[in-house]
């Protein structure tokens, strides 16, 4: 009796409780910052200023500093959750504190519908100083909650205390004239702990096949493979993308006949076709496929196009993949951020025909990888080397846009550029493959 009282008192009462004290019927932020170019510049630069650091980290421990203002905080939260629809951020900064508060909206349920994360940080020139973080109405001092990011960084990441390493790695967080200053110093032989902890993760991947299954992944890797020696050795002409799409996803309706699930096929032949024809650098999320075989099986990437173009094929297989990989929120919203870089001066502008390759990619992963569309996907297998079917036009879709143009038409909130996508994905919906029912 006790011990199925202790039962119900672990396994159903406590995570009631939790979650009744976690779960809010209001969300406490409702909309995130406006998001723009300066924002998409700003984070680029900190992530390369960070990839500098850590391979500088092999050699030598130094000391760095990131200088953000409020808006540009804020403008890389909206940038970050632009693919997350349900989620939203933001930050105020004060000489008093750095207060930060996100929502994330759930499924309706009986105790609410929204989670509430705030978080306080107090200025301070001496280390990270967290007054508290709560979920809910659940509240945990500042270094509890220290403590606890340090115990789990500790177990999972190799060295000595490593956890502990990077939270005292943090100098001082200050504000002035609005700016929020973090003083940190880079941890000797960062590089090689992140190495080691990507390491790890690949081992989980190999383990659980999280993706898809590595073996049925090279499968269809080495029938691209196979296909690209006979077709590259006869043509010296560009070559569309779709023929490859359509030999990929017969090879997938002949499996599928065998008894194989079809989207389960769909996915190891798009994860296929982004190594092969994206970047080797996807396999590094699959495990399919060894060093010898990508350099036995290497397409000459520039003859095979989607509209004539190899840029359009990239950003078609990048935003299928992503969305393999991610969900397409997110896939779109990285394609988004890329264009918005292209904007700046010496990028190649904002485009249009570009985003569209990007809604294409998504769109066509999102059928192969629906139960209904999968199978739908594999009757089609044999047209899909006719690009109308599968690609809008790019005709008059505007390309090239300097940032100053972009902006002073309103950015990726404007009419304008409402219009374009609305554009687009009419164009899609009247395609043969997309059209609603399917």
């Amino acid at each position: 009796m006790w011990g199925l009282l202790i039962a119900i008192l672990l396994f159903v009462v406590i995570p009631l409780v939790v979650l009744f004290n976690t779960i809010d019927s209001y969300p406490l932020v409702v909309k995130t910052e406006h998001v723009d170019i300066d924002s998409a510049i700003k984070a680029k630069n900190i992530a390369l200023q960070l990839r500098r650091e850590l391979n500088d980290s092999v050699y030598s421990e130094q000391r760095s500093k990131l200088t953000l203002s409020e808006n540009e905080i804020n403008g890389i939260i909206a940038l970050g959750m632009r693919g997350i629809k349900r989620l939203k951020g933001r930050v105020n900064v004060t000489q008093y504190g750095i207060k930060g508060a996100f929502t994330f909206k759930l499924p309706s349920t009986p105790f609410g519908s929204y989670v509430n994360l705030t978080t306080t940080i107090i200025p301070s020139d001496n280390g990270l100083d967290i007054q508290e973080i709560s979920i809910g109405n659940i509240a945990l001092s500042g270094d509890l909650a220290i403590s606890m990011a340090e115990f789990m960084m500790n177990r999972f990441l190799s060295g000595n205390a490593t956890g502990t390493r990077l939270v005292k790695s943090i100098e001082s967080v200050t504000v002035s004239n609005s700016q929020l200053n973090v003083s940190y110093h880079v941890i000797h032989d960062l590089r090689h702990i992140v190495d080691d902890a990507k390491g790890r993760v690949k081992h989980v991947r190999d383990e659980l096949a999280l993706l898809s299954d590595p073996i049925v992944v090279k499968l269809y890797y080495l029938r691209l493979c196979d296909y690209h020696g006979q077709i590259a050795a006869r043509s010296e002409n560009k070559i569309s993308l779709g023929r490859y799409l359509s030999v990929t996803y017969s090879f997938a309706e002949k499996r599928s006949l065998t008894g194989k699930n079809p989207v389960d096929e769909n996915k190891a032949g798009l994860l296929a076709l982004a190594i092969f024809l994206g970047s080797t650098n996807f396999n590094s999320v699959v495990g399919a496929v060894d060093k010898e075989t990508q350099l036995r099986c290497q397409p000459y990437g520039k003859k095979i196009v989607l509209a004539n173009r190899t840029d359009l094929r990239l950003h078609f297989i990048y935003s299928a993949v992503l969305k393999v990989i991610t969900d397409s929120g997110v896939s779109f919203a990285i394609g988004e951020f890329k264009e918005m870089l292209d904007s700046q001066a010496g990028g190649s502008g904002f485009s249009f025909a570009d985003l569209a390759a990007d809604l294409s990619g998504i769109r066509f992963a999102e059928l192969a990888l629906n139960s209904k569309g999968a199978v739908y996907l594999q009757k089609q297998a044999a047209i899909l080397n006719q690009q109308e079917t599968f690609f809008p036009s790019i005709e008059s879709l505007p390309e090239r846009i300097s940032q100053h143009s972009f902006e002073s038409l309103g950015g990726i909130e404007s009419k304008y550029y409402k219009k374009h996508l609305a554009i687009i994905n009419a164009r899609l919906d009247a395609l043969h493959l997309y059209k609603p029912g399917k």
